[in-house]
């Protein structure tokens, strides 16, 4: 992918000033700006699995990951448990399912934490409906941000997601008077 977009912002570099100057800053900027959003999904990532985790453990809740870590992003959030389509052996507590049918939960048992997922799914609304099903109001989605070249040309990618599917989950407050 970042080929393809510094071959086309080299080109277009190149046709708006006729130089190997031009070429090459065309084909560095659309790189740049990709780089920069797939940096900043990664600590995304991180940071909204850090709360996540915090938000299931205040809660007693166990932490479900929809998307195994050893596809995409290669980390260790594996969580309590880990869902995805496809099989996956990094994670202990694995379960594979299409999150589209029902997910072997109960309803409103765990907080969720979907990272990049969405965009591959081939029903949304189904999808969408179980993810709530079995969060609640605990549901922690990422999305791939959509003026971004990767949300249209990431292999195997159906969509781009719209913001606001899930309430922002709101982690309990902790009193530390006890009142």
């Amino acid at each position: 992918m970042y080929a393809t977009l510094a071959g086309v912002g080299g080109l277009v570099g190149y046709l708006v000033r006729p130089s190997l100057g031009a070429a090459l800053l065309g084909a560095a900027i659309p790189v740049g700006w990709e780089t920069a959003w797939w940096v900043r999904r990664a600590q995304l990532r991180e940071q909204t699995f850090q709360e996540a985790s915090a938000h299931a453990k205040r809660l007693g809740l166990p932490l479900v990951v929809v998307g195994a870590p050893d596809r995409g992003f290669k980390t260790n959030q594996c969580g309590d448990v880990t869902i995805d389509i496809a099989p996956s052996s990094s994670c202990p507590n694995f379960i594979q399912t299409d999150i589209t049918k029902r997910i072997p939960l109960p309803d409103d048992s765990a907080v969720v934490f979907v990272s990049y997922v969405l965009e591959y799914v081939s029903d949304l609304d189904a999808a969408v409906r179980e993810l709530k099903r079995v969060g609640g109001d605990r549901v922690y989605n990422l999305r791939v941000q959509p003026w971004t070249a990767t949300a249209y040309f990431f292999q195997g990618a159906k969509r781009t997601v719209p913001a606001g599917l899930f309430p922002t989950p709101q982690p309990p407050t902790v009193n530390l008077l006890g009142l």
